[in-house]
């Protein structure tokens, strides 16, 4: 039983030596991101009332936009087909806050922070923040909103705010207490157990920040599912997230 413990124990450790790995190389997924206002297709009102498909090229000078009709099969002649320039230091004549969109499918990975646990079995409600980490897939919409704000010394630079959102699925592994007061004296011991936490989440993103609100069940891995109160009863939690696609 101390060896079961133990080894449990030392699964917690990696899992959270991962996620703390995971973190610290944020900066630099990040700027491959959805965070990022990148080279691509978009949806924009540049053109139209209604919303049409636009190209963006980004870079740090300037944004160059061009509208999708334009694009022809192989050689873009870039100096004919440009129909808005943004530069970074320069507010356009005319300009008007401008936004984009983007739908694409969504691959995050999660770390929940907490987990509410309602009242089951005439067993009190429980706020639990073992280690839990998800792989969560779903659908996301990421808006970025260009504007120029003016500084004191009366020039503008260019502004890029960005705000996404994403409902979708998760799964994975994480930990849970497991001892008499739980199991209902269903067991005389205590030990971290492994769980497997299913679900559905809404996440919500404002430029570099993932917060999401998830729901789900967890499954004790080991024989003692039978006694655990907890066992496939739904939980709602507060998540952070970090898109990997």
């Amino acid at each position: 039983m101390i060896r079961f413990q133990q080894h449990i124990r030392t699964e917690k450790l990696w899992g959270l030596f991962l996620v703390l790995l995971f973190f610290s190389s944020c900066k630099t997924l990040t700027e491959t991101s959805k965070y990022g206002f990148n080279e691509g297709y978009y949806k924009s009102r540049l053109y139209h009332k209604k919303l049409k498909n636009v190209y963006v090229v980004s870079a740090e000078d300037s944004i160059k936009i061009y509208s999708a009709k334009s694009i022809e099969k192989g050689f873009v002649d870039t100096a004919k087909k440009t129909k808005l320039v943004f530069p970074v230091n320069k507010k356009p004549l005319n300009f008007e806050n401008y936004s984009f969109k983007k739908n694409s499918f969504d691959l995050d990975a999660l770390s929940i922070l907490f987990k509410y646990r309602p009242s089951v079995k005439n067993f009190p409600r429980q706020l639990n923040t073992g280690f839990n980490g998800a792989v969560y897939f779903g659908y996301r919409t990421d808006m970025y909103r260009l504007s120029y704000k003016q500084t004191p010394l009366k020039e503008y630079k260019r502004n890029i705010n960005h705000y996404g959102y994403s409902i979708g699925a998760f799964s994975g592994i994480g930990t849970a207490r497991i001892d008499p007061f739980v199991t209902l004296n269903g067991i005389d011991y205590e030990y971290d157990g492994v769980v497997n936490l299913t679900g559905i989440a809404v996440i919500a993103g404002v430029n570099k920040l993932s917060l999401g609100i998830t729901s789900g069940v967890d499954f004790l891995l080991d024989k003692n599912r039978k006694y655990w109160v907890n066992n496939k009863k739904p939980w709602i939690g507060i998540a952070i997230g970090l898109n990997i696609n």
